[in-house]
């Protein structure tokens, strides 16, 4: 899978926005909105093998939703 970042570095200029946002969110741990962002800019990019990752990541999120941030090393 890969990471918010890569798939910023990676997004289509359509999706950029959604991207920077979905990063942010999981920096803070608000994986909900995280999942909404991949979610709907993976609606927008189907077919695609970008879109592919990021509806991965959406579902990661998603699994996340309640468990908090991700603790720092």
């Amino acid at each position: 899978m890969r990471t918010a970042y890569d798939l910023l570095l990676t997004a289509p200029d359509d999706q950029i926005t959604r991207c920077r946002l979905a990063h942010s969110a999981i920096g803070a741990g608000e994986w909900a909105d995280a999942a909404h962002f991949l979610r709907n800019a993976a609606g927008e990019s189907a077919g695609t093998a970008w879109g592919q990752d990021a509806a991965a990541l959406a579902s990661f999120c998603q699994a996340r939703v309640g468990a908090g941030p991700v603790p720092r090393a």
